[in-house]
């Protein structure tokens, strides 16, 4: 049996019903004039989207490649920051500074803490079996990356005699591949990387994009003579011994 007090409290105030029902039926005029402005004005969704996607980091255009663009001061400078350690490397296993900030150019665009979704590492991203190849401890060290980055390009460059172009592409594909096609893998990205750092190798450094524009293949008719290389010498005597 309620006692008189517990009956009061059970039956439900009339009151506080009607107010919260009149609260609700607001709500829901409120959600109904916000679905019909919308309807009303199609591009609001659209601009708030496009507002976030600006605003959001995650969404920033892909700037990793803007760096093919640079001139050759522009590159000299960003390069002046490892400087001390392509000279030093670059003459220590005779292999062109130059071709060594067009690998880098290619491969990270100076950026010290890059990272390849294949693991390759550091400003000249060398994968952990290339770094451990080469003696290098800490990819991420501008010294130790650049001294192995600069002796592998030694390594290649004994291998295939210095042809630039396979010592390129076994850079960015591994030797065993350039072995197997006799010459640049008929890779997409291959092809690409190749053409990407020889147009920066030229842009250091002109006298090699002469020579391509230069050279024949010394024959005469369908024998071997000494047309070609006097051809060559009078069109780049530079490159020759006096």
């Amino acid at each position: 049996m309620l006692l008189p007090l517990q009956v009061a409290m059970a039956v439900p105030d009339k009151k506080a019903i009607s107010e919260q029902t009149l609260r609700f039926a607001m709500l829901d005029l409120d959600r109904q004039q916000v679905t019909k402005s919308k309807a009303e004005n199609p591009r609001a969704k659209k601009r708030s989207s496009k507002t976030k996607s600006t605003t959001s980091p995650k969404r920033a255009k892909n700037t990793s490649l803007n760096c093919l663009t640079w001139s050759a001061a522009q590159i000299n400078h960003k390069a002046k920051r490892f400087d001390q350690y392509i000279i030093k490397y670059a003459h220590k296993y005779r292999i062109d500074k130059d071709l060594v900030k067009a690998i880098i150019i290619a491969e990270s665009c100076f950026k010290v803490r890059a990272k390849s979704h294949a693991n390759a590492q550091g400003l000249m991203q060398l994968i952990p079996a290339t770094a451990r190849r080469f003696g290098v401890r800490n990819s991420y060290s501008p010294s130790q990356n650049i001294s192995g980055g600069i002796k592998y390009l030694r390594f290649l460059k004994d291998r295939y005699k210095g042809d630039l172009k396979k010592i390129i592409a076994a850079y960015n594909a591994g030797e065993g591949a350039v072995d197997r096609h006799k010459g640049i893998p008929p890779y997409k990205e291959t092809k690409k990387y190749v053409k990407n750092v020889l147009n920066t190798y030229v842009k250091l450094n002109p006298r090699i994009g002469r020579v391509y524009a230069v050279y024949q293949v010394p024959k005469m008719g369908n024998k071997a003579g000494r047309h070609g290389w006097q051809y060559n010498r009078r069109l780049a005597p530079h490159l020759y011994k006096k």
